[in-house]
């Protein structure tokens, strides 16, 4: 029942990041037409894709601690995997809440974001050939 649980979390964490994803870009096809019309509108818009696309990392840490903590549960993926899973969604939860401070640029959180979509990249591909039984 555990891992029902924990995939269930890991369920929702892609459920809300297709949803924030879904409306981050709709905002962008919005600055896109807003600027054709008054282009002061556009910068407010593109910090705000900008906000959400930081804040969707979150959403993506919970998928991959949600399915880490379920495959790792039902010993699908070796300790390695479950181990940068776990600390992958970590730094995509430390990256996530650094928001504030990485809009508008690069800043002092900008290595833990790349080193979080390393290991997320990392994490997916070795999930993948574990599912089709390589």
């Amino acid at each position: 029942m555990e891992t029902d649980a924990w995939a269930l979390v890991g369920f929702a964490g892609v459920l809300m990041q297709n949803i924030v994803f879904t409306a981050a870009e709709a905002l962008r096809f919005g600055a896109v037409s807003a600027a054709v019309h008054d282009r002061g509108s556009v910068a407010g818009l593109w910090r705000l894709t900008d906000a959400l696309i930081c804040f969707n990392q979150i959403f993506l840490g919970m998928a991959i601690l949600g399915f880490t903590a379920a495959g790792a549960a039902l010993g699908v993926i070796p300790a390695w995997h479950a181990w940068l899973g776990y600390l992958t969604a970590a730094l995509m939860a430390v990256f996530s809440s650094a928001t504030p401070y990485t809009l508008g640029g690069t800043g002092r959180f900008a290595l833990a974001g790349l080193v979080a979509a390393f290991g997320w990249a990392a994490w997916i591909v070795s999930y993948g050939i574990v599912l089709l039984g390589g």
